[in-house]
């Protein structure tokens, strides 16, 4: 019997070779358990961001170390919104449910004798033209805060004015020449992308006269400050009432009619300059950024309506 060599003392000898891959293999192997499936970046960062939503969730969270640390990450982590310029549309009014009688200014006759005591003690017809149109507006401060205002205008005048509407007498007012006026904003009232206030989910109008210069630190800071170079309107809260049903009454506290008659005094204004630079006005359609990050002190004074002359309870203020 013949013995077999050992392999490795044969003699060996290469031969060429083809190798060919089928595409279909390729699809079957696929569909097969995979051992390691990576997660994709935009995966991964949506999961990354649901955690963030979910941080103060089951956490112990101590009152003067955590809640500071936490307001701080969700500021942080806050993805910033794109400010591109607002669609026209208005936003969906939301439907009040309250008493609409609690304020003073829906009783029958109190509007209408503030605005005749007003135009006698605040206007020159001479100087300042006949009364257009009164609205009866919230106005939004510096500092957030809402307060309820009676407004006049005349072809050359805004008369921004507070009234008491309970003891009815006038308390403070501002005149301001719609000639002064440079720039006008009209749009959604938004907070800056870091702020923790809830949206406003309103249309607003702001009347700027400072020719684009920012404001100094003691008018920025000084909460007691009047001597703002623009003011910020809104709706008053009765326009959005269910008892407030009359569509004439209802004009006295809309914003978009505000907005179309100071627009068309403006434009008028403008037609009278000749195309002086000096006196120009530029309107801008866009969201008006309300400078305001938490407001505690804000949020407590507009839920509970005290810039607004209301009876509550035993007592009216």
């Amino acid at each position: 019997m013949m013995e077999l060599e050992d392999i490795d003392d044969l003699p060996q000898e290469f031969k060429g070779g083809t190798l060919e891959i089928n595409s279909d293999d390729l699809k079957t192997s696929n569909s097969k358990t995979k051992l390691y499936d990576p997660v994709k970046p935009e995966e991964e960062n949506i999961n990354c961001s649901n955690n963030n939503k979910n941080r103060w969730n089951n956490v112990l969270i101590s009152p003067f170390v955590s809640i500071p640390q936490r307001i701080t990450e969700t500021i942080r982590n806050k993805k910033p919104e794109q400010n591109n310029v607002t669609s026209l549309e208005p936003i969906p009014a939301v439907i009040s449910t309250e008493t609409a009688s609690d304020y003073f200014t829906f009783r029958e006759g109190i509007v209408e004798q503030a605005v005749k005591e007003c135009v006698e003690q605040f206007l020159d017809a001479e100087a300042d033209g006949t009364v257009w149109a009164a609205y009866l507006l919230t106005e939004i401060s510096l500092w957030d805060a809402d307060k309820e205002r009676l407004i006049l205008i005349t072809p050359k005048t805004l008369v921004i004015i507070k009234y008491d509407f309970i003891a009815m007498r006038r308390l403070e007012y501002k005149k301001l020449p719609l000639e002064c006026v440079d720039t006008v904003m009209i749009g959604n009232l938004v907070y800056p992308s870091a702020s923790i206030i809830p949206n406003r989910n309103m249309r607003g109008m702001r009347l700027m006269w400072n020719n684009g210069k920012p404001l100094n630190f003691g008018s920025k800071w000084n909460p007691l400050c009047n001597d703002v170079p623009f003011s910020t309107f809104t709706s008053h809260p009765l326009f959005f009432h269910k008892d407030c049903n009359n569509e004439e009454r209802k004009k006295l506290y809309d914003i978009e009619e505000f907005i179309e008659n100071v627009c068309s005094n403006i434009t008028d204004l403008k037609r009278q300059c000749n195309g002086n630079e000096e006196n120009s006005c530029i309107i801008h359609h866009k969201d008006i950024v309300l400078d305001s990050y938490v407001g505690i002190g804000s949020l407590i004074h507009n839920r509970n309506a005290l810039g607004f002359f209301k009876v509550r309870g035993r007592f009216s203020f």
